[in-house]
C-alpha cells in the first residue's frame, strides 16, 4: 500500500516537472507575434499606386475616381494606359492591401464601387479600386487616398502610407444657377407673401381694436347722459263768472 502511494506521488511530481519545463521553453506569444510582424514587414517590397488626377469639376455631376496598386516594375511598351490624367506614388506592397478614399467639402458624397481590401502578393499582381464622387455644392472639395498594408487577413496594420491628397474646385452649371435663382425667387416670393399676410393681419387687428374702442366710448356716453324726465302740462283753470 505504501509502495503504491509513493509511486503515485512520484508520477504526479514527474508529470508536473515535465510540464513546467515544457512551459518554460515555449516562446512568449507576444514575442512570437512581434517576430511575425517584423518578418512580414521585411517580406514587403516596393510598389506603385496610380490614381485619378482631377482639375475642376461641376456641381451636381457624378464622376468616377480610380486607383490601382501593383508591384514596382517599369511600364511595358505595349501596356495600355488608362484614359485621363493620373498621379503616381510609391508605396509598399506584398500582402493584403486596403485603399480608401476620404472626401470632404462642397457637400461631396463618395460611394465605393469595389472591395476595400485586395491582395497584392507578387510584383506582377495588380489590384484596382473605383468610386463614384458627386459634389452637391460649389466651393472646394478635398480628396485624400490612403494606402494600408495589413498583416494577413486581419485588421492589424503593417504599413500605412501618408494620404495622397488633392483639392478640387467645384464650379457651377447653367442649370444649377437657374435652379438656384428659382429657389432664391421662391424664397423672396414666400417672404413677401409672409409680409403681406402679416400686414393684413395687423390691419385687421387694428380695425377690430378701433371698432371696439368706438363702441366702448359710445356705450360710456349713453351711460353718462341723465335720463330725460317727462314734462307734465298743468291743467288750465277756467274762471267762472259770478252768477247774480
Amino acid at each position: 500500500m505504501i509502495t503504491w502511494t509513493v509511486g503515485i506521488v512520484l508520477t504526479a511530481f514527474l508529470a508536473t516537472s515535465c510540464g513546467g519545463r515544457s512551459t518554460e521553453h515555449d516562446p512568449d506569444r507576444q514575442a512570437l507575434y512581434g517576430q511575425e510582424i517584423i518578418k512580414s514587414r521585411k517580406e514587403m517590397f516596393d510598389g506603385r499606386v496610380t490614381y485619378t488626377e482631377l482639375g475642376s469639376v461641376k456641381v451636381g455631376r457624378s464622376f468616377g475616381f480610380e486607383a490601382s496598386l501593383r508591384g514596382f516594375r517599369l511600364a511595358k511598351p505595349h501596356e495600355r494606359q488608362a484614359p485621363g490624367r493620373r498621379r503616381t506614388g510609391r508605396t509598399l506592397v506584398g500582402t493584403l492591401m486596403g485603399v480608401k478614399l476620404h472626401c470632404s467639402g462642397a457637400g461631396v458624397r463618395c460611394t465605393a464601387l469595389s472591395s476595400e481590401r485586395q491582395n497584392v502578393l507578387t510584383p506582377d499582381d495588380v489590384a484596382e479600386w473605383q468610386w463614384a464622387v458627386k459634389p452637391t455644392r460649389t466651393g472646394t472639395m478635398t480628396l485624400a487616398l490612403t494606402v494600408t498594408a495589413y498583416y494577413r487577413d486581419t485588421r492589424n496594420v503593417l504599413f500605412e502610407k501618408p494620404p495622397f491628397s488633392q483639392e478640387v474646385h467645384v464650379g457651377t452649371t447653367a442649370s444649377h444657377a437657374a435652379q438656384g435663382a428659382a429657389s432664391d425667387m421662391g424664397a423672396v416670393v414666400t417672404f413677401l407673401a409672409a409680409l403681406l399676410g402679416l400686414g393684413v393681419a395687423c390691419a385687421t387687428i387694428a380695425d377690430f381694436r378701433q371698432r371696439r374702442t368706438a363702441g366702448k366710448k359710445q356705450g360710456d356716453g349713453k351711460k353718462k347722459s341723465p335720463p330725460q324726465r317727462p314734462r307734465y302740462h298743468s291743467p288750465v283753470r277756467v274762471r267762472r263768472r259770478n252768477r247774480r
